[in-house]
């Protein structure tokens, strides 16, 4: 069984990733990888989740200066136990859909194949980002995950803490859960 953390959108203003909440790291606890979809700010965020469990994300949003070898561009794909994830930050940005919240409305009639077709590959989960608002989905058997946004929520009241995500894989069975800060 593996345990993967999911986050974005936490827009980090400190250097040192200092401003993201102590929650986060709590909520990861015990996962083996932590898997940022973009918008996290300064890499800073990256030094302080790694103090938890190996990192690994994609850009997107506003991120920290220069190149960081943990994040590989606008997607990646990651192997969980056998499953396929497929990481990006903005699924609008990207072309997939014409609106992510409150629905998916996807650009083409058919989400899965413009993901498959988008990743150069066949995905089992979808790992994004950009709303700010948590959702556990599934399209043509993917598993979408959006973890929401751990210090920028939209669905609640300014200054709350929000969400972010947990994915479990085992006997190639995806689960995923919502996290609240």
């Amino acid at each position: 069984m593996k345990r993967i953390g999911v986050i974005a959108d936490n827009h980090s203003r400190t250097p040192d990733g200092s401003d993201v909440p102590q929650a986060v790291l709590d909520a990861f606890a015990g996962v083996d990888l932590i898997v940022h979809c973009g918008d996290s700010g300064s890499w800073g965020t990256l030094e302080r989740l790694q103090t938890v469990a190996p990192v690994v994300g994609v850009s997107g949003g506003h991120n920290g200066e220069g190149d960081d070898a943990r994040i590989t561009g606008p997607k990646r794909v990651i192997e969980i136990e056998g499953l396929r994830a497929g990481v990006v930050h903005d699924l609008v940005r990207q072309g997939l859909v014409t609106e992510s919240t409150p629905r998916i409305v996807p650009a083409s009639g058919d989400l899965g194949a413009g993901l498959r077709a988008f990743f150069g590959q066949p995905i089992d989960v979808l790992l994004y980002a950009g709303t700010h608002v948590p959702r556990i989905a599934y399209t043509g058997g993917i598993l979408m995950v959006n973890g929401g946004s751990p210090t920028v929520p939209t669905d609640r009241p300014k200054g709350s803490l929000g969400t972010v995500a947990i994915v479990e894989v085992e006997d190639r069975i995806a689960t995923a859960w919502i996290v609240d800060l």
